[in-house]
């Protein structure tokens, strides 16, 4: 949703007027019901069984007789049967999977650029432009004053410096091992003892922050802030260290420099976008697979696991150098 953002604004800056509904799934509605460009939202639940539930959505989409359907997600047969079949007069995405039967115009994908320019060129089809293109992220003052509080409580000064440690991701196969954040904290604790290190994360998350060793001097937050919140924790971080997530996207999208851990997803389609960012990454020869279970025998996770806590440190020290220079 965050990378899709400099799409939906460019829709929005070219049809000003339009209404823009976005056809989504339940685990990001709350996220996308108070998004700048988007007007309402149409969620699929999919809880009536398949055929029930598109028929469903083909009489919503019907009765609210768009003029357009830009199917952005760049696979989904599904996503471009739908406007078709609700008889949308003007049907824009990309020729996949034999979709493109269902749309009047079309293009070829490519996989071999950032997500962001992989939305915005089905755009061009059209005509819109496209340039330039920046992430944002939706917070709200009242998420930074919640924000504030809380560190507050923790005893943050306005003034002090954090480093934002996001823990988990959404594939075991994205996953840093937790010894090795506990080895990155106790590194830089020791060599900038003035840095406050905050661990952020969902509340699914917190076994994470749970196994790490409670010598360590971190403020967990993980579980304690709901998603446009983080948005405001990210941005009030000086550097974020996290492996491939949603989180990394939303710490570049409010501004943050991120340190970003990289193993089966390529950096290429899916890197933190913008400026002053680290990408550590091994070459593994398997990589990027884009499993979401690794089949390695000899040496699983290997991507991963061959990641050391050195060289993390020492893209975090660089980080937080260069945003004492900006600041």
């Amino acid at each position: 949703m965050v990378m899709m953002t400099p799409a939906l604004r460019a829709l929005k800056r070219a049809y000003p007027e339009s209404d823009l509904t976005l056809l989504l799934r339940p685990r990001v509605a709350d996220l996308m019901q108070t998004h700048p460009y988007v007007d309402t939202c149409i969620v699929d639940n999919k809880t009536e069984g398949p055929y029930r539930s598109l028929k469903s959505l083909v009489h919503q989409i019907r009765d609210k007789a768009f003029d357009i359907a830009v199917i952005l997600h760049p696979t989904s047969f599904r996503n471009a049967l739908l406007p078709f079949l609700a008889r949308v007069p003007r049907r824009i995405g990309t020729k996949v999977g034999g979709r493109g039967m269902f749309l009047t115009l079309s293009c070829e994908d490519n996989t071999e650029i950032h997500e962001v320019h992989r939305y915005l060129r089905v755009l061009q089809l059209l005509n819109i432009d496209t340039v330039p293109s920046f992430l944002e992220f939706w917070h709200t003052d009242a998420d930074r004053q919640f924000i504030e509080c809380l560190l507050r409580t923790e005893g943050v000064l306005p003034h002090d410096r954090i480093i934002a440690l996001n823990l988990g991701t959404t594939w075991t196969t994205k996953q840093w091992d937790v010894i090795n954040f506990a080895d990155v904290i106790q590194r830089i604790a020791y060599l900038t003892p003035e840095i406050k290190i905050v661990l952020t994360g969902s509340s699914t998350e917190q076994e994470f922050a749970k196994t790490l060793p409670a010598s360590l001097s971190t403020i967990n937050l993980v579980g304690k802030t709901d998603i446009l919140q983080l948005g405001a924790l990210l941005e009030r971080c000086d550097v974020c260290l996290t492996c491939d997530s949603g989180p990394m996207h939303i710490a570049a999208a409010v501004g943050t420099p991120t340190v970003a851990l990289f193993g089966p997803t390529s950096p290429v389609r899916h890197e933190p976008y913008g400026t002053g960012h680290t990408i550590v990454e091994k070459p593994v020869s398997c990589r990027p697979c884009y499993k979401q279970i690794c089949h390695r025998q000899d040496a699983p996770h290997l991507c991963m696991k061959e990641i050391g806590a050195t060289e993390v440190v020492s893209a975090l020290e660089s980080s937080l150098r260069q945003s004492a220079c900006i600041a």
